[in-house]
């Protein structure tokens, strides 16, 4: 339901929440989901009472063998748990990858049904997350189909992350496209993985380096060689594919890798665009 704020437009589009608020907030998500019983199977397991026989368990906890040692093995730390005496005392990677195994583990047992249900849960917990991360920082989100939490990418990448393989596109390319937007807009990416993201996109287009400058060819009076020159110039100059003499490495990379993430993206999904507006014109 969208309501008279946010139809007519008004809402402050500066509003941000504090790391204390989204802790604060995630805690009450969290609770709201823990008090419909959707952390039982993780943290308890399930038993199924039988009449004459007694109980007997039909799941194990998903977080085993303890969820005190499930956490200390993905966080290096035993102030984890009970969450509503820990959640204050969390810093940004704590909460965020508690929220991504809390994704991974949520659910209940339907009896009637004598199956783990996940797919209702997950969704549900994503979108209440995903309203309070969108909200902090400079946004972030949980994705509804790897569970990361990342980076909000730009619109176009967002959108190409959650869409179906173009017909174009050779399902490897497209997979080797999602890695590296993955890698690069991971919450906890370091400088190192968004050069390698750069990179695996830099080497989508090197097979297809001489059709891509036909292509663009066709659609501007320039040389050919001079698309080239612009695409494969900054990353074989810029310390991305290459480390030797000849390379610049001073320049202010976080704000540099963010612009090539976006521009070799844009030209990926550009020369695919192109293949199939040329295959639609010959058929």
């Amino acid at each position: 339901m969208s309501y008279y704020a946010e139809r007519k437009n008004i809402l402050d589009k500066d509003f941000s929440l504090s790391f204390v608020d989204l802790k604060k907030y995630f805690y009450q998500s969290y609770k709201y989901f823990d008090d419909k019983g959707f952390f039982d199977v993780a943290f308890n397991g399930v038993t199924k009472e039988e009449r004459y026989s007694g109980s007997y368990q039909v799941l194990a906890p998903t977080m085993s063998p303890s969820p005190e040692i499930f956490f200390m093995n993905h966080l290096n730390s035993t102030n984890v748990l009970p969450i509503f005496d820990n959640y204050e005392y969390y810093n940004e990677g704590e909460l965020f990858t508690i929220i991504e195994i809390l994704y991974d583990h949520i659910g209940y047992f339907d009896f009637k049904k004598d199956q783990f249900i996940t797919e209702e849960p997950k969704n549900e917990f994503v979108t209440h997350i995903n309203n309070l991360l969108k909200r902090y920082d400079n946004g972030y989100y949980l994705d509804d189909k790897q569970g990361f939490i990342m980076e909000q990418p730009n619109e176009a990448l967002k959108e190409m992350m959650h869409s179906e393989v173009p017909i174009s596109m050779a399902e490897n390319v497209y997979e080797q496209l999602r890695t590296a937007t993955k890698m690069y807009y991971r919450f906890d990416s370091n400088l190192e993985q968004k050069k390698k993201a750069i990179n695996i996109l830099a080497d989508i287009l090197e097979p297809i380096r001489s059709e891509l400058k036909d292509l663009l060819n066709d659609e501007f009076n320039i040389h050919k060689n001079d698309h080239d020159k612009l695409i494969f110039g900054v990353v074989n100059t810029y310390q991305i594919r290459h480390d030797n003499d000849k390379q610049l490495k001073e320049y202010s990379k976080p704000i540099w890798y963010d612009w090539m993430m976006q521009y070799y993206s844009s030209v990926i999904l550009t020369y695919y665009r192109l293949i199939k507006k040329s295959q639609d014109n010959i058929s």
